[in-house]
């Protein structure tokens, strides 16, 4: 079998019954599933397997059960809240996994409890792992000396119990605080471990004293020995004779899948290592941190192709750090720069591996990854440096404002033949204009230097795929924790009308997740995500700008992007991916990131002192009640995961950040507010916050629009410096260097009351949609009321000259055939949608009439716009 493409295709026509015994034999295509780690496959091959043993009175193999428990363990199509439980229960129900004797399942179960604790943090899943281990073991220890057979199941158990002993060290030494001593119980598991790591290797080996050490003459199956051997010898800071047995093992394994999970253990071990070694000095020297020889240790991580610098000893545990861009219009992408340009700073824009977009946070997070492409698949990544990324981030606040004064918004309407296609009904809206004006004026700039893209008239999902420089044979899985700079994953979200659940595209596939949509609450059925050599016609290549737009399409303002074909009996409809989740969490949780830094740019709920006017009014009231709701829950969920350790590290930088305001007291109360709870200068609009913006400032940009349109320099600066300045005060860095990025221009404005007017004038107009430019400039505002006054003076004049003049200026009448008209139009309407367009055909005339003047009234008024207000009111944004 040459590829995984035709694996899962055998696997697909097994599953659907077809006869394959004349192609491949189901064991040869099992091992070929495991290879390409498509366990999911994997898993339901084996099921339909045992189904039909089953039915034909076969005995089930303990190994089949085994299998398809670790088959669903290591599956991570699987929410982890099902997998490691099912993957326990078949070995409860099928191995007889209290009682068993069987190293596989004890082997396993341990496994499974190990990463467990890696999901969710609890301590209790650890020590649950240990007991299995150690089970394990002590049937090895029982049987090792007696036997001349490497039993690897069994061998496996003992090397893993001497791993999460030390593993369990680490824990502890990790909470110490400095003025606390590390406990007896914590070195007295350090020396277990070593000592079972000696057991392994006095079991099988006589001369252990060379850097080539010789096996018992009886030992057979010596290659089997190798991964256990290597990683006690490196337990032990025994490099070279771990080097030796690192060769052995990886010597004619061309495929890093092989090797995979032998190398992570390494990494850890090395990882465990740097801690150890890093403790306070003290009289003894529990951790033997006297052997720990950096040099002989980075030569074993480089024998398993792995740089010495992805391991340091102040990086913790193994993260997976995801990226939350939210929702709110070029606002919230140009406060995203900022955090983009505070992580450059920071050297965390390297550990991202996850970037989860929605709405405006799509349009940044689409050009972001773009310029990340460029930069991976043009520079070896031994080769990338901080530098890079700051100049990454640079260009992207110059290029992308660039764009942003284009003015997306008002170029909906710029071009006749578009307004022309859009008065056909289903075939063409303004959801897919923006799309196609987001890569005109966002995308493809960016690609027109590469030769992939200069002869193609649109950019595709599939496009996005990162191939990193001299590494064609890329595997993300297997490939990427390796790396020191991390091939992230885009998530543009969307939202399913017909479903109401998150619909996602990435590089790779687009749909729905298959992971935390809960049959237990949620019982409407899931729209299968597709890879898009698999989708249908018409879907193989899906435009990034398509994509984009019906990420950031809102609703009432742009209709739904309209996916025919897609699924069968319906058309799939997508909107902002803001009505159901504006920060991009659940797709972040969903990749399962333990540390999260969500940027959060959306419009949040204003107070309101007035009544509502009117039932539309308080619609909308309710509906944003709604959506307020809905972002509390999210971000006290991501706060209730922090404390309870289940995320590492979380960083929430928001737009109202320490904007909370004093309590409202009833009349005639005596009570005063508790100094304990609120800072005295809460009311003081010139006071800094603590990321050194003033309150009045923050405020302001807390206000301004959520809108697609033009955004001037000072407001665009303001927007990022806010971010930049959030994070640089939030997020611990383990590297720190300041740049000299454009927006520190509006820092004196942020900060110093003496040089906040052109900021704080600006700030008064950047909450209005219409009418800016009538607000911000003097000379256009008395220009304005100049011709307003003329006109009134003109109607005035008409009044008083035709003051006794009866003769009516329009009359209005309706007929009596006009109300019977409209009456069987409305009755028809009930039976046949189709006779009432028939009857109706002059009004559908009409109404298409409307719309094309009104098109081509919004073509003339757009044009003029750009030409003419779009620059003066960039250029009135110019920083002074």
């Amino acid at each position: 079998m040459e590829s995984k493409k035709q694996a899962i295709e055998f696997a697909k026509n097994y599953l659907r019954g077809e006869d394959i015994s004349n192609s491949i034999h189901f064991e040869d295509l099992y091992s070929k599933l495991i290879q390409y780690e498509q366990f999911g496959y994997a898993t339901e091959i084996l099921l339909e397997k045992i189904a039909d043993n089953e039915a034909d009175g076969v005995e089930i193999k303990l190994s089949n059960y085994q299998d398809l428990a670790e088959n669903i363990y290591k599956d991570t199509t699987l929410s982890s809240y099902f997998k490691f439980e099912k993957a326990i229960n078949i070995l409860k129900s099928f191995c007889d996994l209290e009682h068993t004797k069987n190293c596989k399942t004890l082997s396993l179960a341990g496994e499974v409890y190990k990463h467990k604790w890696k999901f969710d943090h609890q301590f209790h899943n650890l020590l649950q792992s240990r007991a299995y281990y150690k089970k394990g073991y002590l049937i090895w220890k029982s049987k090792s000396h007696k036997s001349i057979h490497a039993e690897t199941d069994c061998i496996n158990t003992a090397v893993n119990y001497a791993h999460i002993n030390e593993l369990i060290v680490i824990e502890n030494l990790e909470r110490l605080s400095e003025t606390s001593e590390i406990t007896s119980e914590t070195i007295k598991r350090f020396e277990t471990a070593q000592d079972i790591r000696r057991e392994i290797i006095h079991a099988y080996l006589d001369d252990t004293g060379t850097g080539k050490p010789l096996f018992r003459a009886e030992i057979e199956a010596k290659e089997k020995l190798y991964p256990a051997l290597a990683e006690a010898f490196f337990g032990l800071r025994k490099y070279k004779e771990a080097l030796y047995f690192i060769m052995l093992h990886t010597a004619g394994k061309k495929e890093n899948w092989q090797i995979k999970s032998f190398s992570k253990q390494i990494y850890n071990l090395s990882y465990y290592q740097r801690i150890e070694k890093n403790q306070l000095a003290t009289n003894i020297d529990p951790f033997q941190k006297e052997e720990i020889i950096e040099e002989d240790l980075n030569r074993c991580l480089m024998a398993l192709n792995l740089r010495s610098d992805t391991v340091h000893s102040k990086q913790k545990k193994q993260s997976k750090v995801g990226l939350g861009l939210s929702g709110g219009g070029f606002r919230a992408a140009l406060f995203h720069i900022g955090v983009l340009a505070a992580l450059a700073d920071k050297g965390k824009l390297k550990d991202i591996e996850v970037i989860s977009c929605v709405s405006g946070g799509s349009i940044i997070g689409a050009f972001y990854y773009l310029k990340i492409k460029q930069l991976f698949e043009n520079k070896a990544d031994k080769d990338i440096v901080h530098e890079d990324y700051v100049k990454l981030v640079k260009e992207i606040e110059k290029e992308f404002l660039d764009a942003v004064q284009r003015n997306i918004r008002m170029r909906l309407l710029t071009s006749f033949s578009k307004n022309i296609e859009m008065l056909k009904e289903g075939s063409y809206s303004r959801s897919n204009r923006l799309g196609e004006l987001y890569e005109q004026y966002f995308y493809k700039p960016l690609m027109a230097k590469s030769l992939k893209f200069k002869n193609t008239d649109s950019i595709y999902l599939s496009d996005l795929l990162i191939t990193p420089f001299n590494n064609d044979k890329f595997d993300f899985s297997n490939d990427n924790w390796k790396r020191t700079n991390k091939v992230p994953q885009l998530i543009l979200n969307a939202t399913s009308v017909n479903t109401g659940h998150n619909w996602q595209f990435t590089a790779s596939w687009m749909g729905e997740p298959p992971t935390y949509i809960s049959d237990d609450f949620d019982v409407k059925p899931r729209l299968r995500r597709m890879y898009y050599d698999n989708a249908p016609d018409g879907y193989k290549k899906f435009s990034l700008g398509y994509a984009v737009a019906a990420s950031s399409c809102v609703p009432v303002l742009f209709e739904p992007l309209v996916l025919k074909g897609l699924y069968k009996n319906f058309d799939l409809e997508l909107i902002d991916g803001g009505v159901h989740d504006n920060q991009g969490i659940a797709s972040i949780l969903e990749q399962e990131c333990n540390e999260i830094i969500i940027s959060d740019g959306s419009a949040q709920m204003k107070n309101n002192d007035k009544n509502t006017a009117n039932p539309v009014s308080l619609f909308f009231r309710v509906d944003t009640i709604l959506q307020e709701r809905l972002r509390e829950i999210q971000l006290q969920d991501l706060k209730a995961r922090k404390y309870s350790s289940i995320v590492n590290k979380l960083n929430i930088i928001h737009l109202k950040n320490g904007l909370s305001q004093l309590p409202v007291s009833w009349i005639d109360c005596t009570d005063v507010n508790r100094s304990l709870l609120y800072d005295k200068e809460i009311e003081d609009e010139n006071s800094l916050l603590k990321y050194g913006v003033m309150t009045k400032i923050q405020k302001g940009l807390s206000e301004v629009r959520t809108d697609l349109d033009s955004f001037n320099d000072i407001e665009a600066y303001a927007l990022m410096y806010s971010g930049y300045q959030q994070v640089m005060h939030d997020h611990s860095g383990d590297n720190l260097k300041k740049t000299n990025w454009k927006f520190l221009k509006v820092a004196d404005s942020c900060a110093l009351p003496a040089k906040d007017k052109q900021l704080v004038k600006q700030l008064k107009v950047s909450c209005f949609v219409p009418f800016k430019i009538i607000r911000l400039s003097k000379a256009f505002n008395y220009s304005v009321l100049g011709l307003g006054g003329v006109l009134l003076l003109y109607i005035l004049f008409v009044l008083i000259v035709n003051w006794h003049n009866a003769t009516p200026i329009w009359q209005f009448a309706i007929s009596y055939n006009f109300i019977g008209i409209t009456l069987i139009v409305f009755l028809v309407g009930f039976l046949s949608k189709f006779l009432a367009k028939v009857i109706n055909i002059e009004s559908i005339i009409k109404r298409k009439v409307a719309l094309f003047f009104a098109l081509t009234f919004g073509w003339l008024f757009s044009q003029m716009y750009i030409l003419l207000i779009n620059p003066l009111y960039n250029k009135l944004g110019k920083i002074k």
